[in-house]
């Protein structure tokens, strides 16, 4: 299983402190656990790189099916961006959403599909829950990325992740509630 977080205005990118998305129009909002009510964001939306100093564009790429994002039949049938979602800027290596306001919102992949759920605990719960974000990055004994990459991270027995490793070599965010062992599975 894989939780994915819808992307809303004012998340971080992982290209570091300064870098933030912004939202074209308001098609829906997500109150953040700051109690503020932030918009949704979409795939051609922008974002701001702190390390390369420009304005990108947000792309996709995390591995969520188009069918499960929501779409903005309004606004030029836009996709929903999510955490993990790449944003194309000068910058070498691409930054990724990190899905931080928009935690009630989440897509969770089962292994067969996967469904739409909202956050409903209070508001004092979700804030008292740890959560922890990690990526891997695969590369040859060259430093060159390893891509297209079938891979799957399992916590115990448990699959909480599967994939292909993007352009860069990455995988997917694997958010986890609290700090767990995680255990990486390449194919040959």
């Amino acid at each position: 299983m894989a939780i994915f977080y819808a992307a809303v205005e004012d998340d971080p990118l992982d290209s570091g402190k300064g870098s933030y998305v912004l939202a074209s129009v308001r098609v829906g909002t997500v109150k953040g656990e700051d109690g503020r009510d932030r918009r949704l964001v979409f795939v051609g939306d922008s974002a701001w790189c702190e390390r390369c100093k420009t304005m990108g564009v947000i792309t996709g790429g995390a591995p969520v099916p188009d069918r499960r994002r929501l779409l903005d039949v309004v606004n030029g049938m836009r996709r929903q961006a999510v955490g993990g979602d790449m944003v194309v800027c000068k910058c070498e290596q691409h930054p990724q959403i990190i899905p931080v306001y928009g935690r009630r919102f989440k897509i969770t992949l089962d292994g067969d599909g996967a469904k739409v759920l909202r956050r409903t605990a209070p508001q004092s719960a979700i804030a008292s829950q740890a959560t922890h974000d990690e990526q891997f990055s695969l590369t040859d004994d060259d430093g060159q990325p390893l891509r297209g990459v079938r891979y799957r991270v399992r916590i115990g027995s448990n699959v909480v992740a599967s994939g292909v490793t993007d352009t860069n070599g990455r995988t997917g965010r694997i958010t986890t509630d609290g700090s767990e062992r995680l255990r990486l599975e390449v194919a040959h």
